[in-house]
């Protein structure tokens, strides 16, 4: 959270430490510019980073009381426009628009009528690379514009990962949005 910190786990990172750190961001891409607000500087912090996961915890559906559920067509199209813009070199498989199925729990006494049971993890994982790298050192990087970066190497959002996950059949659509949205 300060300079002093930050400096430190970069000097671990560049020579040849594993480092794995915590900052408040909102986002993975939010990162970098958090780095750079606190005046990191960008020639040593490119090289010092493989990768930044961001992470939310989205509640379980409960299995016993899991049921068919029909969305509403607004949701239902902000579904379709988040999994269209899945990048094709993320690598996940684009599932059929037109047949999508989604799920709730019902809410049943195992699970105290709330329909979920548990907590799973939806991630973000931006992954170094060239193009983030010149962005870093230009020092001008935005989060939208380390988002878009990440999108055309391939990252699939928390929002994407929890939505393939409601798709599975594991969480809610509801949950998904409240959370990482």
């Amino acid at each position: 959270r300060d300079l002093e910190t930050s400096e430190i786990a970069i000097q671990a990172a560049l020579t040849g430490h594993l480092v794995l750190s915590t900052i408040h961001t909102n986002d993975a891409a939010g990162a970098i510019p958090r780095f750079l607000s606190m005046e990191v500087k960008p020639f040593l912090l490119a090289p010092a980073l493989n990768a930044i996961v961001g992470q939310r915890l989205v509640r379980r559906i409960h299995e016993e009381c899991k049921e068919e559920l029909a969305l509403p067509a607004e949701t239902l199209e902000r579904v379709k426009k988040a999994l269209t813009e899945l990048p094709p070199e993320s690598g996940v498989a684009m599932p059929p628009l037109g047949k999508l199925k989604f799920f709730h729990g019902k809410g049943c006494a195992a699970c105290n009528d709330t329909g979920y049971k548990g907590r799973i993890g939806i991630y973000e994982v931006l992954t170094m690379g060239p193009e983030v790298e010149k962005a870093i050192l230009s020092e001008k990087a935005s989060e939208y514009e380390m988002r878009e970066i990440a999108a055309r190497a391939g990252m699939v959002t928390m929002v994407q990962d929890g939505l393939l996950k409601a798709i599975d059949g594991i969480t809610t659509v509801e949950e998904v949005f409240k959370v990482a949205e």
